[in-house]
């Protein structure tokens, strides 16, 4: 990232090294030094907010599983309040100041909690001191799976034409790119994206129930995509999604109206990276097959035995091939010219040292 401090820096630099030539009287030597000092304090901000585009390029998410362990209600301090009164004094002037005074509504409120392997999720209350049991609290049973998505980091989002399809591709299916599972209601999810219209709901709730045990163990989280498009749509989907997420195993189905299997794609992080004997495994599965619950059980049992996630660490060293767009680098620039400039107006007008 250092590599474009003197790009930063030198504009600014020349307006420095310039003032003190075009205002010998105003600025003196040690308010020469001290336009030096911000110059340098602004030059390494700029490369800071150029670190920051970094690392915004690289922010990530992956759906991490698991299970309820328990649930309760707990009593905690009141959440509101009312003015009850409230404390005067009064100055040598003989002004009085009155300062609010503050009570609790409730001796307490309820924290309706449920407690899980990916940690505790607090139900929002139906009524303010949360007396009244909320139905979602109430429905939830151990043992019952949850996901939860979670920021991490992907350095293979730094190579941005990875995925880029066929411009064409995307036309074709403008308007019709499914979105990534969504996290609902706290922590469900519902992994098989679809537009058949045909209920999966069963294949589903199987998945979810398996990811809570083996999601944990293999670092792993399974979609599932079932497709009347063409065998393109895989392409236009990786796009718009920017591949799999790290620890995701993607199955794609293409479909006709009876099930029956067209096409078929597998893929995880990296293009398939230490998972290739897997996908290729999956992929013959399919031959001569329709989608169904015992296709989905079959090759699930694969993915336990043969997955292996790749770390993304490995690609760390994709951070060095970092290039920051022309547009926040030029933006910095003027930026630090304004901040450099302004306070050597500052300094001809007042005698800061």
């Amino acid at each position: 990232m250092w590599v474009y401090l003197p790009i930063l820096l030198i504009p600014s630099l020349l307006i420095v090294i310039l003032s003190k030539s075009i205002f010998p009287r105003q600025i003196t030597f040690r308010e020469w030094l001290l336009q030096f000092a911000v110059l340098f304090v602004t030059s390494i901000i700029s490369v800071g907010v150029l670190k920051a585009g970094m690392f915004e390029s690289i922010s990530d998410f992956s759906v991490f599983n698991g299970e309820v362990t328990g649930k309760a209600v707990v009593k905690v301090s009141c959440d509101h309040q009312y003015q009850c009164g409230q404390t005067c004094t009064t100055d040598s002037n003989n002004q009085m100041t009155c300062v609010p005074v503050y009570c609790d509504e409730h001796d307490y409120d309820n924290s309706w909690r449920v407690y899980t392997t990916l940690g505790t999720w607090k139900i929002d209350r139906i009524d303010r001191e949360g007396l009244k049991k909320p139905p979602f609290w109430a429905n939830v049973l151990e043992g019952d799976p949850v996901s939860e998505k979670r920021h991490v980091e992907n350095y293979l989002l730094i190579d941005e034409d990875r995925f880029v399809s066929n411009p064409a591709i995307m036309e074709k299916y403008k308007g019709k790119i499914l979105p990534y599972p969504k996290i609902t209601g706290y922590w469900h999810i519902n992994r098989v994206v679809t537009e058949t219209g045909t209920d999966y709901d069963g294949i589903n709730i199987w998945l979810n129930n398996k990811l809570r045990y083996d999601g944990p163990k293999h670092e792993l989280n399974v979609v599932l995509v079932v497709t009347q498009h063409q065998e393109d749509y895989y392409y236009a989907l990786m796009e718009a999604w920017k591949g799999p997420r790290k620890n995701d195993v993607i199955l794609f189905y293409g479909v006709d109206d009876k099930e029956n299997i067209q096409w078929f794609k597998a893929i995880s992080f990296a293009d398939g990276q230490n998972n290739q004997v897997m996908l290729n495994n999956l992929q013959s599965m399919t031959y001569g097959r329709s989608f169904d619950d015992k296709l989905v059980q079959d090759q699930y049992k694969v993915i336990t035995e043969e997955f292996r996630r790749t770390p993304n660490n490995t690609f760390e060293y994709m951070k060095d091939g970092w290039v920051p767009s022309t547009w926040l680098i030029v933006f910095m620039v003027v930026l630090n010219i304004l901040a450099t400039g302004g306070f050597t107006a500052f300094v001809v007008r007042e005698r800061v040292l």
